[in-house]
């Protein structure tokens, strides 16, 4: 009885410090929040929601098993799992951190996978897309599209290679349970609208989580002036601001380790679209770090390899590097597409 009193105490005064923190630091929040609005509409709506959709679509109308069966024999003697996940991997590594979440979920709510497939899938369908990495990072950040291509191949690598080391850890996934369900697929039509639904709504959560935890970075920036902690607070939390400040002066490998990571805010993005899944999210947690170190040993070696120019480690300001490049416009309008969407089927489904 005691220790839960403690545990609603601790928990009452911090979210009283949450709140005394975003009166205090208002303005800084109101900022962070604005970049964050940015991002959803200039970013993430135009680069993720398309993948989102189509891995969806993928996984209701059967695609992904169909041309699973193929990759079965290689991907349960490497992987640890069936050949079903490996589509859903490629659209992970083309369309961004959240899509390969967003189509084991899909997979196992279709009972394509196991439950245990599933758990096994998530710790490692997990990178960010050649959109953020070659486009933003390499051209906007260091002026450089090799360099982009270079940490993109190296993520990739990371993803394969915490792959395998899954599979070595904990052998092969449960399949059992995916062999006695009759698995129906619905018509592509009905596939088709059920899929754009689902992908508008896990959108919205995605940006709402940008949101938040741009916010927070917001009052965190006003909080403190040492530029070495909040880049490091940057890492942790938010990929896309600590790629910025980590182009300010720091090695490229930290920013590759950032990419490979993710941050907090990514993790919840993940953990959330995966939906009733169950997830070990300190097993999760230190694969992200795996993940990074991976990332960053890699570009590491391929820097040694592949030198690049000097203007690749010129520092870049937030105001210089088009962080939200793009059309605030198209960003918007999709958005506001997808409200309408959800709101419509949502009428029609009452």
């Amino acid at each position: 009885m005691a220790t839960g009193k403690i545990k609603t105490i601790s928990q009452c005064a911090a979210l009283a410090l949450c709140c005394a923190l975003l009166l205090c630091y208002s303005q800084g929040s109101r900022d962070g929040a604005a970049q964050g609005v940015k991002l959803c509409l200039n970013v993430l709506a135009p680069s993720l929601f398309p993948f989102m959709a189509a891995t969806n679509l993928f996984a209701q109308t059967g695609l992904c098993q169909k041309a699973g069966k193929r990759l079965n024999r290689f991907t349960r003697a490497v992987f640890g799992v069936s050949g079903a996940t490996a589509p859903v991997l490629i659209m992970s590594l083309i369309g961004g951190y959240p899509v390969g979440a967003a189509g084991i979920s899909e997979l196992r709510r279709q009972n394509t996978i196991s439950e245990d497939e599933a758990s096994r899938a998530a710790l490692f369908s997990v990178c960010a897309g050649p959109g953020f990495i070659v486009s933003f990072v390499g051209v906007q950040l260091y002026q450089s599209r090799e360099l982009g291509l270079m940490i993109y191949a190296a993520q990739a690598a990371s993803v394969l290679l915490t792959a395998i080391l899954a599979r070595i850890l904990f052998g092969k996934a449960d399949y059992n349970s995916v062999a006695e369900i009759n698995t129906k697929h619905k018509p592509f039509s009905q596939a088709f609208v059920s899929s754009v639904y689902s992908a508008a709504r896990s959108m919205l959560m995605i940006c709402a989580f940008v949101l938040l935890f741009s916010a927070v970075m917001g009052v965190l920036g006003q909080m403190l002036s040492d530029k070495n902690t909040l880049t490091s607070l940057s890492v942790l939390l938010e990929v896309c601001g600590a790629s910025v400040r980590l182009s300010e002066g720091f090695p490229v490998e930290w920013t590759a380790f950032a990419i490979g990571f993710g941050g907090l805010c990514v993790h919840c993005q993940i953990l959330a679209s995966l939906g009733g899944i169950k997830v070990n999210k300190a097993l999760f947690f230190l694969f992200r770090i795996i993940q990074g170190l991976v990332t960053a040993a890699l570009t590491h070696f391929g820097l040694r390899l592949l030198p690049q120019k000097a203007e690749v480690f010129s520092t870049a300001t937030a105001g210089e590097a088009a962080i939200f490049g793009g059309s605030v416009l198209s960003g918007a309008a999709l958005l506001s597409v997808m409200i309408c969407f959800l709101i419509s089927v949502k009428q029609v489904r009452s």
